[in-house]
């Protein structure tokens, strides 16, 4: 499935190409690259002071311990099926995970991200992911 964005207030069509909803999915997009890459000064700049996140394992970690956890992974994360709602400075993505290592699935999670605009950025305020 494409990825859709919606106003969560209206349910009204949001454009994927411009506004909001492109800044969020390019943010989404970065984070998932830096991760990969083990790129901290990136992740740092797309984490809130208050960020939290529950991984596959059901760890919930806080910004220190993920940044901290860092390291170069030996697979790329590649979003797909990216349903974004906006409410105000609020987004939420939820998508599916494809985990690739040498042209080979390596796993599949379900995930969803929160962002909210602080001066003009897409800031990451929470994430999880389900394995599927």
């Amino acid at each position: 499935a494409a990825d859709t964005c919606v106003d969560a207030a209206t349910s009204a069509p949001l454009p994927l190409d411009v506004g909001p909803c492109a800044d969020v999915l390019a943010q989404e997009t970065r984070w998932l690259a830096a991760i990969a890459a083990g790129d901290v000064g990136t992740v740092e700049a797309i984490l809130s002071p208050t960020f939290k996140h529950v991984n596959s394992d059901g760890q919930l970690l806080n910004r220190a311990e993920e940044i901290a956890n860092m390291a170069p992974l030996p697979f790329t994360m590649n979003p797909s099926d990216q349903i974004v709602d906006i409410a105000g400075n609020t987004a939420v993505v939820h998508g599916i995970n494809t985990l690739l290592q040498g042209g080979q699935v390596m796993a599949t999670e379900r995930f969803t991200d929160v962002f909210e605009l602080q001066n003009g950025q897409w800031m990451a305020l929470s994430a999880q992911e389900t394995a599927t």
